[in-house]
C-alpha cells in the first residue's frame, strides 16, 4: 500500500477552503486568537531568543592636524594626497592594461595617462614610456594555418 503514491494538492486545497467557508458560530474569534497567539510567539522568539546587539552611539574626537596650519601647508597636504591617489590609480590602470593585453583587447589609456602626467610630472611620463609592448598574439586562423605542432616533453 502506497500512502503517498499520488498526492492530490488541488483536492486538498479545495477541501480546506470548503471547511474554512462553512459558517461556524465562533469562526472569526478562533481565527483572531490563532493569529494573535502566532504573533505573540514569533515576536517573543524575535525579542528574547534571537537577541540583536544594537550598536551604541559613540562620539570620538580626534585631531589629525594642528589648528595653526597655514593655507600653504593645507594645500601641500591636499596635493600630496592627490599624488598618492593618482599613483595608486596609475598602478591599477597598468594592471588592467596588462590584463587587456593578455586577452588581446584594445585598451586606450591616453586621457588617463595625460592626467597622470599633469599630476605627477615627467616622472610618470617616463614610467609610461618604459611600459613594455604587449607580446604578439597569433590569431586562431594563423595557428590553424601552421598545422599541428609537435608536443614538447621534458
Amino acid at each position: 500500500m502506497k500512502m503517498f503514491g499520488k498526492v492530490d494538492v488541488g483536492g486538498g486545497l479545495s477541501d480546506f477552503w470548503a471547511y474554512i467557508r462553512e459558517p461556524r458560530p465562533h469562526r472569526w474569534a478562533v481565527w483572531g486568537v490563532a493569529l494573535a497567539l502566532t504573533w505573540v510567539v514569533f515576536s517573543g522568539v524575535e525579542q528574547y531568543l534571537i537577541p540583536v546587539d544594537r550598536p551604541k552611539a559613540q562620539i570620538i574626537y580626534f585631531e589629525n592636524w594642528t589648528a595653526d596650519r597655514s593655507a600653504g601647508e593645507i594645500r601641500a597636504d591636499w596635493i600630496a594626497r592627490a599624488r598618492e591617489t593618482t599613483r595608486r590609480n596609475a598602478r591599477k590602470r597598468a594592471e588592467y592594461q596588462r590584463f587587456a593585453d593578455s586577452l588581446g583587447i584594445e585598451y586606450d589609456s591616453t586621457e588617463a595617462d595625460r592626467v597622470t602626467r599633469e599630476t605627477l610630472g615627467e616622472e610618470a611620463a617616463e614610467a609610461v614610456k618604459q611600459r613594455p609592448a604587449p607580446p604578439p598574439r597569433s590569431t586562431l586562423a594563423e595557428r590553424a594555418a601552421r598545422g599541428p605542432q609537435p608536443e614538447i616533453t621534458d
